[in-house]
């Protein structure tokens, strides 16, 4: 059996045990009520009691005109019980009782749906005197067994509230939980995320006077030196040197006539592909340079 940790631990399953089990969880303790029988004959003694109680100054007492009080109760009990000045506890029980057993006895009990008897009966009345000097006797109705019955049934509904209302804490404290730990999570993304590239996006300007590439420059803090060797003219950025273009000549009569400046005009309007914007010059028959 696994051990459980409990506010409050009631042994004995009575009436008395059941009573007091269920005023802890009213209260807000966690209870474990421990009893030697089976379950089908919890309540002990009391599922086969009359179900009869002395009560003092009930409201059925002034229906039926009784005059009682607990002060005219509690020499009643002190006189039957033959309690002396040295019985401290007991003559502190039967005062708290007579005093109390109107509100905290008869009216729990209405409360919880119990009803009385329309009658108050006599009581232990003594062999060798008077015992209670009025009626004190409250009958329940349907007997102890059915008092027995509803304080079970309140006892059931007590712990099943007691059991949602710890359930209800356990995951407010994991709904607590689980927001911390996101917090602390999302704090160490935050920390450990990956650390920032210097800017790249840099500004480029070129002196009027030299004609140089400038550097490109990060932000502040990241890189200061220049991300680009300047770099000295090259085959790479001036134009290649070639070879002057060819020569073409067509057959033109001897002497100069219109051909030739025809031919010379063509291959002026039209140059080479291989060498664009270069000019084209025409070699005429006598010898002569078109350009």
């Amino acid at each position: 059996m696994q051990s459980q940790p409990h506010d409050v631990v009631v042994v004995g399953g009575g009436l008395a045990g059941i009573v007091t089990a269920l005023e802890c969880l009213r209260a807000g303790r966690s209870v474990a009520l421990v009893d030697r029988d089976t379950p089908e004959r919890f309540g002990g003694l009391a599922l086969w009691a009359f179900g009869g109680m002395a009560l003092v100054g009930t409201p059925l007492q002034a229906r039926m005109k009784i005059p009682d009080t607990p002060e005219r109760a509690l020499a009643d009990w002190l006189r039957f019980a033959e309690l002396g000045e040295g019985d401290v506890l007991p003559r502190q029980w039967a005062e708290h009782y007579v005093q109390h057993s109107r509100s905290e006895v008869h009216d729990w009990l209405l409360s919880a749906g119990v009803k009385f008897m329309p009658a108050v009966n006599w009581v232990e009345r003594g062999m060798n005197g008077d015992g209670n000097s009025v009626p004190r006797y409250h009958i329940v109705w349907g007997t102890s067994r059915e008092l027995t019955r509803r304080m079970i049934a309140a006892l059931r509904e007590a712990a099943r509230e007691e059991t949602l209302s710890r359930a209800a804490d356990l995951l407010a404290k994991a709904r607590l939980a689980h927001g911390n730990a996101a917090s602390r999570s999302k704090a160490l993304r935050k920390k450990s995320s990956e650390p920032k590239f210097p800017d790249f996006s840099a500004r480029c300007t070129v002196p009027p006077a030299t004609g140089e590439r400038a550097a490109h420059q990060g932000t502040p803090g990241s890189i200061a030196c220049p991300m680009r060797r300047q770099s000295t003219p090259s085959a790479c950025t001036t134009a290649p040197e070639v070879s002057p273009p060819a020569t073409t000549s067509w057959r033109t009569p001897r002497s100069t006539r219109w051909h030739a400046t025809r031919a010379s005009a063509a291959s002026t309007r039209a140059p080479a592909r291989s060498t664009p914007n270069c000019p084209c010059t025409a070699r005429t028959a006598s010898g002569s340079v078109v350009e």
